[in-house]
């Protein structure tokens, strides 16, 4: 396809989807969301950037290159594991082997200014000793940018099916897993003015909540929310690869009925500051702080505002070492059920290190803490702390297969008011402490 009828073929497509998307957002309170979404994607530090760790960048140099079908490089791939876990329900005598098969395809556009994307995948998890807690996940999503002269315009919509977890931070009165499907709607634009950009995004996010899969039948509805998000980001290169960084960020979230209780909608404000340094091959960083307030704006629950911050360092003393720093600290998405109001704060540690051509190993150690303020002045701060840490090997078989052996152990505390659960496996426990330990090997395949 030449370059021209390309573009527009791209802008007749976006364009009216653009235009769409921009009238559903804006129809309600423009406002925010999650942590990790502050920077948006054509940014650097969208989201932890890895490229340059010694594991990181062996798979991708020693990686398949891919289906080439016209302009697009399509990489199918799979995988299989099988593991034990000590602990899967937050409950002793709870663990169970098990299977996961996995399966995606990715497309993506070769083209060098506009770009054009679609990614799909499958993950079947079956606990044999435990079944009530198989899962099976699944997410697809598309995007695409088009370069406007010195502007581009970005468009993506990804859905997804996940699970809310006993043993993930911040989940607390989870037994058996909770299904939730998600949908996100975003729409940028970047207009350069020569070292200096300034990027609008607008997103639309949903939540939909069903009801436990084992065990009593809970049903989590009330949980089911939507998000409107307006974002403004501007980026002042003060030399090559180095910027300085400033978002201001609004949300409003309106939530499902709760027979017999309060809404919890909220409008959500915070503002960044900020400095992305990357052109230093030995050590990069990006540093955010800033402040966040969220207010319920149909109940009576207190408010909270909290300092923010985000830090991801990647150190590379030697060529076949990496040393990865990530930190945040924030107001969660509420994807849990108490996580309305929840300040999460969380550091992690990563060492990579080369052992042979095609070997590599991953060790970490992890710590975090939710404080989950109450929807009631006069109830009680639920508190957890998690610390984390693991082993993973990774061996390049060739360029389609790679064997990888992991370790992981998660340690959790909570105090506070935790909820108790009736559960016909282990009566009327409230899931305060629990530890768990994973072991897992596998094989993937890419093509």
């Amino acid at each position: 396809m030449k370059p021209a009828l390309r573009r527009h073929t791209l802008r007749a497509i976006l364009w009216p989807t653009c235009a769409c998307a921009a009238l559903a957002i804006t129809a309600r309170p423009a406002h925010a969301q999650l942590f990790t979404q502050y920077f948006p994607s054509d940014l650097p530090g969208y989201a932890p950037d890895l490229s340059n760790s010694v594991v990181q960048r062996q798979i991708m140099q020693s990686i398949h290159p891919g289906i080439m079908v016209g302009d697009f490089d399509i990489r199918p791939t799979a995988s299989q594991s099988f593991g034990y876990t000590t602990n899967i329900l937050g409950q002793p005598h709870s663990g169970s082997s098990q299977i996961l098969t996995s399966g995606g395809l990715r497309a993506n556009s070769t083209w060098g200014r506009d770009a054009l994307g679609f990614s799909a995948g499958v993950t079947n998890t079956i606990d044999p000793e435990l079944t009530e807690a198989n899962t099976t996940t699944w997410s697809a999503s598309g995007g695409g940018s088009v370069s406007l002269g010195r502007d581009a315009l970005t468009l993506g919509y990804s859905h997804a099916r996940q699970y809310l977890g006993a043993t993930d931070l911040g989940n607390f009165g989870i037994s058996y897993p909770v299904p939730y499907d998600t949908n996100d709607i975003r729409l940028g634009l970047t207009h350069n003015f020569g070292r200096f950009s300034i990027t609008p995004n607008a997103v639309y996010d949903r939540f939909d909540f069903g009801q436990s899969s084992g065990g009593p039948s809970r049903n989590f509805g009330t949980l089911s929310h939507q998000l409107e998000s307006a974002l403004l980001t501007t980026r002042f290169e003060v030399s090559k690869g180095n910027a300085l960084i400033s978002i201001m960020r609004a949300t409003a979230a309106q939530f499902a009925a709760n027979p017999g209780g309060s809404v919890d909608d909220y409008a959500d404000g915070a503002g960044f500051l900020g400095l992305d340094l990357r052109s230093d091959s030995v050590i990069q960083y990006r540093a955010l702080v800033g402040a966040e307030t969220r207010q319920f704006t149909r109940s009576n629950s207190p408010g909270l505002t909290t300092p923010t911050a985000e830090l991801d360092v990647i150190w590379t003393p030697t060529q076949i070492d990496t040393v990865t720093i990530t930190g945040r600290r924030g107001i969660f998405d509420p994807t849990s059920p108490f996580a309305r109001n929840q300040v999460v704060s969380d550091l992690r540690i990563e060492l990579d290190h080369e052992l042979h051509q095609n070997m590599f190993l991953r060790g970490y150690a992890e710590g975090a803490r939710t404080n989950s303020q109450s929807l009631t002045s006069a109830g009680p701060t639920r508190r957890q702390t998690q610390f984390r840490f693991g082993l993973v090997g990774t061996w390049i078989l060739n360029r389609s297969i790679t064997a990888t052996l992991s370790y992981t152990h998660n340690s959790s505390y909570t105090k506070g008011g935790v909820p108790e659960v009736f559960d016909p496996l282990y009566g009327l426990t409230n899931r305060s402490t629990f530890t768990s330990n994973t072991v897992t090997f596998g094989f993937s395949f890419a093509r």
